[in-house]
């Protein structure tokens, strides 16, 4: 038998301690989910979040049909849902929730502090008639504030939008001169990746769009001066490093299906 070497032990011993431990994957895992009724694994925070057969897989359905029926009282959900993710009810959270009612989202339960990575979703547009968006959630802070990547098929792109201050306001757009003409009947694959301050988005294993994370904003429409809250100076959501819940993301009335979400932390 060979005996390695006091030295060659040294080295060995070395690079096992040197080399990065690997995060673990989180697969959300539906089929222990109940259909009809409201998902376990993620939290709903605003919208009617159900469970769905997709033959035989099961998905997370966005069912913005009661969405008008609703937006005038919002906020006894949202008071649920911040004491049980942050323990009590948390004032700005509260102070956002007339336009943060616009934006159904569910968190996802188990991650709380994303920060680099990975994360995947596949998506099925159902319906709607004034959206029809699916979206990531990500980047979620205890006041409320949030990053979104979505695709809308209303306008067959792909948008990383900011929510701050109770606004919602773009950050950037994949080209407006190329449309992503998905098929509603089949699913369809959203990622997105942070490295630091270096965001970037997928759709269907298309780069779509890449952003900076604390870049000073472009000029608003017509050339008008952008909006205070746009400058990552006063807006923590849009500085560097993310740090937050994650989750699934929506648009007033839009009804979509989502299922194999993927967390991969870096």
């Amino acid at each position: 038998m060979k005996v390695c070497s006091p030295r060659a032990v040294l080295l060995f011993t070395a690079v096992l301690v040197a080399a990065p431990l690997a995060a673990a994957e989180i697969k959300v895992d539906l089929r222990k989910e109940t259909a009809g009724k409201p998902p376990t694994t993620f939290e709903p925070i605003v919208g009617t979040w159900l469970v769905v057969q997709d033959g035989a897989d099961k998905a997370v359905r966005v069912d913005g049909s009661p969405w008008k029926a609703s937006q005038d009282n919002p906020s006894r959900l949202l008071v649920e849902s911040a004491r049980r993710l942050y323990g009590t009810s948390n004032e700005e959270l509260m102070d956002n929730a007339k336009q943060f009612a616009y934006y159904p989202v569910a968190v996802l339960k188990g991650v709380d502090d994303f920060k680099d990575g990975t994360i995947s979703v596949k998506f099925k547009t159902v319906g709607g008639e004034a959206d029809r968006a699916s979206g990531i959630l990500f980047n979620v802070k205890p006041n409320g504030d949030w990053l979104a990547v979505r695709y809308n098929d209303t306008e067959n792109n792909v948008a990383l939008w900011q929510f701050h201050n109770g606004l919602r306001r773009p950050v950037r757009f994949s080209d407006r001169a190329h449309k992503f003409m998905l098929d509603r009947d089949k699913w369809h694959e959203l990622k997105m990746t942070v490295d630091g301050a270096a965001f970037s988005a997928w759709l269907d294993g298309e780069l779509a769009l890449e952003y900076t994370l604390g870049s000073a904003p472009g000029p608003g429409r017509n050339g008008a001066s952008p909006h205070p809250d746009q400058f990552p100076a006063n807006n923590p959501v849009l500085q560097p490093p993310v740090k937050g819940r994650v989750g699934l993301w929506s648009k007033t009335d839009s009804t979509s299906d989502f299922k194999d979400y993927v967390v991969t932390p870096k």
